[in-house]
């Protein structure tokens, strides 16, 4: 097997009809810090990965084409914290896989411009 070419995914980028809106939704209630903002381009740090937002007049459903994963440090105060900052969870989490005193979860909900988000991780039980 061939050595991988590539560490994995650097940035995530996506195009905004309300950019400062989705950049307070990505900073303040999924609590990602901005980077540095660059040629009306804001880069928020999602781990290793970093999340460009720009904005753009006509984003319109091109920009939703992306679904994006988010592994919480600890499920319930993740669950707890979004609700409390007004995300609506549409469905219960879906148990993806089961091991000794653990459940792998995936349970979604969408940005303000309608991108699908998932929290995608373990849970002990």
């Amino acid at each position: 097997m061939a050595e991988a070419l590539f560490k994995g995914v650097g940035q995530v980028g996506g195009i905004s009809e309300d950019a400062p809106k989705l950049i307070a939704f990505y900073r303040d209630v999924l609590g990602f810090p901005v980077l540095f903002e660059a040629n009306g381009m804001t880069f928020l740090e999602a781990g290793a990965t970093r999340l460009m937002i720009s904005a753009g007049e006509a984003a319109g459903e091109a920009s939703k084409d992306v679904a994006l994963y988010f592994e919480p440090h600890d499920w319930t105060l993740a669950e707890a914290r979004l609700e409390a900052s007004g995300v609506a969870f549409p469905h219960e989490a879906i148990v993806v896989q089961r091991a000794e005193g653990r459940e792998h979860l995936l349970r979604g909900f969408r940005d303000p411009e309608g991108r699908p988000i998932y929290l995608l991780g373990w849970r002990a039980l």
